[in-house]
């Protein structure tokens, strides 16, 4: 006579658990990706709302049951961050691992700058400099190393560096100070 294995609760929370963790660590890697795409922020939102949802009308009948509770918040709250978090993860990805491979140059001008720098010049805090962009309506903030203080005070233009994603929201490589347009006395 064959038994079957039957799973126990237990079995099942530590899966839950397991896709919780693997999910909240997937979006902290799906920010430092999306860093680095121009994307406007409710598209991985909105994949990790839509995500998350379809999973949770999928297990929250099984979640309770497992848990023994009852109510939607912890079965909503574990679909969006562990399902949502690896969809959201995957998304960002794949656009931006399967990205054309050929880089683009593009010059931009600087929306606004973030200096700690007082009215004599001197540095306040020790905040690096950094910068917003437009590009593909998004505004985008570029963060420059303490060296570039300067270049970055009296900078105009930033050049970046970029190749279309395979979704095509644009990936920047890197990024550089233009303290004038190439061509403008």
């Amino acid at each position: 006579m064959i038994q079957r294995f039957r799973k126990s609760p237990n079995f099942y929370q530590n899966v839950y658990i397991f896709l919780l963790v693997i999910g909240i660590i997937l979006l902290v890697l799906a920010y430092l990706l999306y860093r680095r795409t121009f994307i406007p922020p409710l598209v991985p939102v909105g994949v990790l709302v839509a995500a998350g949802s379809i999973a949770f009308l999928l297990v929250h009948k099984h979640y309770n049951r497992v848990y023994g509770i009852r109510g939607i918040f912890y079965a909503l709250s574990n679909s969006l961050l562990s399902y949502g978090g690896i969809v959201c993860f995957l998304f960002l990805l794949i656009n931006y691992s399967a990205a054309d491979s050929m880089d683009q140059g593009l010059i931009l001008p600087i929306q606004k700058k973030h200096i700690a720098v007082d009215s004599t010049g001197r540095i306040t805090s020790m905040e690096k400099p950094s910068v917003i962009i437009h590009h593909q309506g998004v505004d985008k903030e570029l963060v420059f190393d303490f060296s570039q203080y300067p270049k970055v005070i009296v900078a105009d233009y930033v050049v970046v560096d970029y190749s279309r994603g395979y979704f095509g929201y644009d990936i920047f490589h890197s990024f550089g100070i233009v303290e004038k347009f190439p061509g403008t006395p």
